[in-house]
């Protein structure tokens, strides 16, 4: 705890949100104790530890000096006292057991209370706290019960009289006021409570002595048994491995063209659509899916066409398929997306599933299928081009750009300062491509590329995937890369899926001239390490991303106490999977998905399983969007039917004359655009409760239209003040607009 800094410390408080991550004993599944677990007391002086004598005051010596209860004689009072009238109250027993499990929450509450005691900053952390009445009252989680207890006169007192009028809070008849000591008293019991319920009483679950419990709990921890009705099938796997431009998805979807029903599968909505397009154009029916666009192409008398293109992640398990094709197969060792591809290849029930991607994924496919019992039967392709790297560096020389370049970055920060310079130092015009642009927005920079009317792309790693761009050259400025921790050296997949992407080959092409394609850097030293990455031999895939379906969820959701929060489980599961399938298998990142959870995690109202549904949301880590997303949860569990235009948001930005101000910067559109297609994601799974999308669907393109324009009329960098607020620690939502 002392080795923290003080933005750790903020989250560690609740000061700033954040996903936390339970220490879950390693052995938690195994053995028929497999859900008890031990009571650790991390904290405690060892005199309380060593004896059953109750003590309600604090060891000073076993604290910060500086603390707020050595320093101040009536908060340490308030206190003592307090924990003195909490104990009367709450150790009332009628059983031994229920006694024992008592005093160890009484222990273990006051081994959170040690924990802050011990931190020299936690007086510095309670004067930046700013407490909402949902962090004071809704959360009762102990870890910031002493920031809570300090600034105890920050809530009003109407607050506290309405607590009292709904008989929630301790207070004399005869006195009308209610004390400071009556509100400790509330705060502490409250997290007791929370100590009882989530520390104490779900490790104590009886143990499973069943053969069929055992038979339950190995079904857990075999992904392969979570789709019993594809294990019914012998399916032939059908891979099409090859480097950037080998034609491998070209050749898997003339399979699929002549199946009857048939999916593919791929890794972006806007890929999707250029396959919807495709089959369309040559005639042949075909439904889009994506999280936030259903498309049914439907004959005369109403049927829809047996083909669908869609992303991943909506592929059905319960259907019956002839043919599905899972592009770009070795996604699914991605951290945070790879367990769509995963469960897709686990779970489809269909004839014959065509994977396609890089060679990478050869070894760790083979043992999946092993596991799954299926046929696996394996193609191999040459890239359709040449792929040459330069022997010079370009030397941080713009004016040696040509038509055809594609300048890669990875932040939107320098691809708009890479914009404008190469705009300011020579004559081409320049398009660019990054990851948080709507996708419609990067179809139209890549198609004006591609038309010429663009000469030189800026662009990050997004160009890798999903965009079929008539690249000559890729131009590295780095060879490093932030992972969302540290900045990280390109792995040698990520230089040859980028660079890959010069000379790109396409099937329309009717002249017989093999594509040329170049890789270089603006610096000697990045040349070096991707001259090295393009002949680097393959880095095999050690292990497949994995998340627990639905039904997984819901079958161990009976095996915890009825309060077990969602992300409690999700987090148990996570630490088990990847222990018991010998490293086959990893755990999807929990960070983004408890995002998401902890907005909706305390609203009673919504249903466990509808939890499940909604911790798949595409939210985005924006503050603004954020809020968007608690208000559309609280529309669900209020059972209320909304528009978009309803909620209390800034749409009203969303106007052509705002397309000149600097104020409204691309930041907040980008925002926009992910809150609007977060309401039309909802609106597919809620259509009684999110309505009239066709509208939402149309404030969306206007969206997409004033992003274009402002990349087009760009004349300064808008990202330029993020790098001055990261380096105060000021949180960027403070900045904008509407906060």
């Amino acid at each position: 705890m002392g080795q923290m800094n003080m933005l750790s410390r903020c989250f560690y408080y609740g000061i700033i949100s954040r996903s936390s991550s339970t220490n879950a004993p390693a052995q938690l599944f195994r053995g028929k104790n497999w859900i008890q677990q031990k009571v650790k007391f991390d904290n405690l002086p060892k005199q309380e530890l060593s004896t059953n004598v109750i003590v309600f005051s604090f060891d000073k010596n076993s604290s910060d000096k500086n603390s707020i209860y050595a320093t101040d004689k009536n908060f340490q009072n308030t206190l003592d006292n307090a924990m003195k009238l909490v104990y009367n109250e709450k150790m009332i027993a009628f059983n031994e057991e229920e006694a024992t499990n008592k005093f160890n929450a009484w222990k273990k509450l006051r081994d959170y209370i040690y924990s802050q005691l011990h931190d020299s900053d936690l007086n510095n952390v309670s004067k930046v706290f700013k407490p909402t009445l949902t962090e004071y009252f809704l959360s009762s989680s102990p870890s910031n019960l002493l920031v809570k207890l300090q600034n105890i006169n920050k809530i009003e007192n109407v607050v506290w009289m309405k607590l009292k009028e709904h008989k929630l809070i301790n207070f004399d008849q005869y006195n009308q006021n209610i004390t400071e000591l009556q509100k400790y008293v509330y705060l502490i019991s409250n997290a007791f409570d929370h100590v009882y319920d989530k520390d104490i009483l779900i490790k104590q679950k009886p143990p499973y002595d069943s053969l069929q419990e055992n038979n339950k709990i190995s079904t857990i921890l075999n992904p392969a048994e979570w789709f019993p009705e594809a294990r019914k099938m012998r399916r032939n796997i059908i891979m099409h491995l090859g480097p950037t431009n080998s034609g491998k998805t070209y050749r898997a979807l003339q399979k699929l063209k002549s199946a009857e029903v048939g999916y593919y599968a791929g890794p972006l909505r806007l890929l999707a659509r250029e396959v919807y397009d495709r089959f369309k154009t040559e005639g042949l029916r075909c439904n889009l899916l994506t999280g936030e666009e259903i498309i049914e192409d439907l004959s005369e008398i109403g049927t829809p066409a047996g083909i669908t293109s869609g992303t991943i992640e909506m592929v059905s398990m319960s259907k019956t398929f002839d043919v599905v094709v899972l592009d770009e197969i070795q996604m699914l060792a991605d951290n945070d997306r790879g367990w769509a591809w995963t469960n897709a290849l686990l779970g489809v029930k269909a004839k014959e599933v065509h994977l396609c991607g890089e060679k990478s994924a050869l070894p760790v496919i083979k043992k999946i299928v092993e596991s799954t019992g299926d046929n696996l039967i394996v193609h191999e392709y040459d890239r359709l081009g040449n792929l040459i790297v330069e022997k010079s560096p370009m030397n941080n020389d713009f004016k040696g750009l040509r038509k055809g370049d594609c300048v890669i970055a990875f932040s939107k920060k320098k691809i708009l300062d890479l914009k404008l310079t190469v705009e300011r130092e020579t004559k081409l015009k320049v398009g660019v491509i990054y990851g948080s642009l709507p996708p419609e927005t990067r179809v139209q920079q890549a198609r004006l590329f591609n038309n010429g009317e663009y000469d030189v792309l800026v662009a990050s790693d997004a160009v890798g995937m999903g965009l079929n761009l008539a690249i000559d050259r890729v131009i590295f400025t780095t060879d490093l890369k932030f992972n969302g921790k540290e900045l990280q050296e390109l792995t040698s997949s990520n230089i040859k899926q980028i660079g890959g992407r010069a000379g790109r080959y396409k099937h329309n092409d009717s002249s017989n001239e093999v594509a040329i394609g170049k890789v270089t850097s603006f610096h000697g030293d990045v040349l070096t390490t991707i001259r090295k990455g393009m002949e680097a031999p393959i880095e095999y895939i050690e292990s497949a991303t994995i998340w627990p379906t639905d039904e997984i969820c819901i079958r161990l959701m009976t095996r915890f106490a009825p309060s077990t929060s969602l992300s409690d489980i999700l987090e148990l599961i996570a630490l088990q999977l990847a222990q018991n399938s010998n490293n086959l298998y990893k755990l999807s990142e929990l960070r983004n998905k408890l995002t998401a959870i902890k907005i909706f995690e305390d609203m009673e109202d919504i249903p466990f399983v509808e939890k499940l549904k909604l911790s798949n949301a595409p939210i985005k880590d924006v503050p603004l969007v954020k809020k968007a997303f608690a208000y559309f949860c609280e529309t669900i569990g209020k059972r209320q039917t909304k528009t978009l235009l309803s909620y209390d948001l800034p749409f009203d930005i969303v106007k052509y004359s705002c397309i000149p101000q600097e104020k409204y910067n691309l930041e907040m559109y980008e925002a926009l655009y992910n809150i609007v297609t977060l309401f039309c994601w909802l609106g597919n799974r809620y259509p009684n409760y999110f309505v009239d999308l066709e509208a939402a669907k149309r404030l969306r393109i206007t969206i997409e239209l004033i992003i274009f324009e402002k990349l087009d009329r760009l004349r300064k960098n808008p990202y330029e003040h993020n790098l001055h607020m990261r380096k105060l620690k000021v949180p960027r939502q403070k900045k904008w607009l509407w906060s």
